[in-house]
């Protein structure tokens, strides 16, 4: 389903770690396009996005390992998320420039994830890498989706 694509080295080889962010990028996908509606989403994907949050996180072994540590940033992510919805619905052009940035706040948990299995030092090689995947849309792309529709 999913090709390594050299994600496996962000993480040091740990397979749990590699399938936690595959979690959150799916999930994040699920949830983006049950808020915003722009998408139609199955009921699969609905029962994965539950499974990914009631079962399959709680087991991987590396979720278990951090989830203390980023308990307090889910209330973050779920606040910035939040925010970015309001924003974008508002149209404002700061709002928007705003909400682009918030609207990727997981992946502080995946930068996190990156400093636990490589350390401080070796993370700074790949972090640059791991955000551009992590923020795959570009500014002008989601200010033109967002403003470009007022009228």
């Amino acid at each position: 389903m999913y090709s390594n694509d050299g994600k496996l080295e962000w993480f040091g080889g740990n397979q749990d770690a590699l399938a936690m962010y595959r979690m959150f990028v799916d999930l994040s996908h699920t949830w983006d396009d049950l808020v915003d509606k722009d998408k139609d989403v199955s009921a699969d994907a609905i029962n994965n996005a539950f499974l990914i949050c009631l079962v399959y996180l709680p087991l991987n072994p590396f979720y278990q390992k951090i989830q203390s540590q980023i308990m307090p940033l889910w209330l973050m992510i779920v606040s910035a998320y939040q925010t970015a919805n309001k924003f974008e619905q508002d149209k404002d052009p700061h709002g928007i420039e705003i909400s682009h940035i918030l609207r990727y706040a997981a992946g502080h948990i995946v930068a996190y994830a990156v400093h636990v299995c490589l350390g401080p030092q070796e993370a700074q090689k790949v972090l640059p890498d791991v955000w551009k995947s992590v923020v795959h849309e570009r500014f002008d792309d989601y200010r033109k989706e967002h403003l470009d529709e007022r009228n």
